[in-house]
């Protein structure tokens, strides 16, 4: 049983905990690159790992081989530079969150919720990319 879970760290950025098995990483090949990305920890879960592996992992994993742990938070918000190099996550839009969304130039920032019940992901947009348009005709 592959168990996951999503803390508050510090900054109020999101820390991504997952707890797997050798025999699981082997059947999960895809898992590899995540784990090769995250670090190994001590304590109940023993990988921490981006949080944007989370959407591949929890849609590609057998829902009867995943579970959530019950004090993982279940919403925060997230965005893209432009490139997709940068990730950006948060679990509240903070002043310094919100600037760096502006230095990035202000692209889409989505809200991802998990519904521990059914262990599925949604993904709607918090706020919407800004669009400027200047007319120098005057």
């Amino acid at each position: 049983m592959i168990r996951i879970k999503i803390q508050k760290g510090r900054n109020d950025k999101p820390i991504f905990k997952i707890k797997i098995s050798d025999r699981e990483i082997e059947h999960y090949k895809f898992l590899k690159r995540a784990l090769i990305e995250g670090k190994a920890i001590n304590g109940n879960f023993n990988y921490e790992i981006p949080l944007r592996f989370l959407v591949p992992i929890v849609n590609n994993i057998d829902k009867d081989n995943l579970s959530i742990d019950r004090y993982s938070k279940l919403e925060f918000l997230e965005f893209y530079d432009e490139y997709e190099e940068n990730y950006y996550a948060s679990f509240t839009a903070t002043a310094k969150f919100m600037k760096i969304w502006r230095e990035e130039n202000c692209p889409n920032i989505f809200k991802i919720k998990i519904d521990p019940k059914n262990l599925s992901l949604s993904k709607e947009v918090a706020f919407k990319k800004v669009k400027i348009k200047i007319d120098l005709n005057l």
